[in-house]
């Protein structure tokens, strides 16, 4: 049997970043079939199915890359609230982001509001500047989730433009 990634263990005041287990993924099925979660990623609620497949990626981005997304708990309940790190998906938009480390962030509808997503997006950018060597990084945002583009602007992304991905028009916003 392979060893697991090491997922770095990443604290802030209020929140504990980490690897995730298969104990998580009922939480994050719940998280994605959420019409609130998904109004502007896909816009429509995934299935168990479609969350399993997303699941095993996003700890296969570890296991190959050696950057992924972290499992977000609060540090006072232990309670999952989201998840925020780093993907390659080698999404097929133009203009394209391929080879840049892409930043992105999903909370359960409990946890927005709270400041979470900025907290655990400024220590995941944190830990990204020294993983990628101060590499350009690059995040896609639905362009009426104002929350997100406020979280994004936070850790220092600007908008540099505008793409069609999945035939939606999508925020293209850039660091460094």
């Amino acid at each position: 049997m392979k060893t697991p990634p090491v997922v770095p263990l990443i604290e802030t005041e209020r929140l504990r970043l980490r690897g995730r287990t298969l104990e998580d993924f009922p939480f994050y099925r719940e998280m994605w079939a959420d019409p609130v979660v998904t109004k502007y990623i896909g816009g429509k609620p995934q299935d168990e199915e479609n969350c399993w497949s997303k699941y095993l990626r996003m700890i296969g981005h570890w296991a190959a890359l050696g950057f992924g997304f972290w499992a977000v708990e609060e540090k006072t309940s232990g309670k999952l609230i989201g998840e925020a790190g780093f993907g390659e998906f080698k999404r097929n938009m133009t203009p394209s982001t391929k080879g840049e480390p892409e930043v992105g962030w999903v909370f359960s509808p409990e946890a927005h509001g709270k400041g979470y997503a900025t907290e655990a997006a400024q220590a995941i950018v944190a830990w990204g500047d020294g993983f990628f060597n101060g590499a350009r990084m690059s995040c896609i945002i639905d362009p009426p989730n104002i929350g997100s583009i406020r979280v994004a602007e936070k850790c220092g992304f600007t908008l540099t433009g505008r793409a069609t991905y999945m035939e939606d028009e999508i925020l293209l916003l850039h660091r460094g």
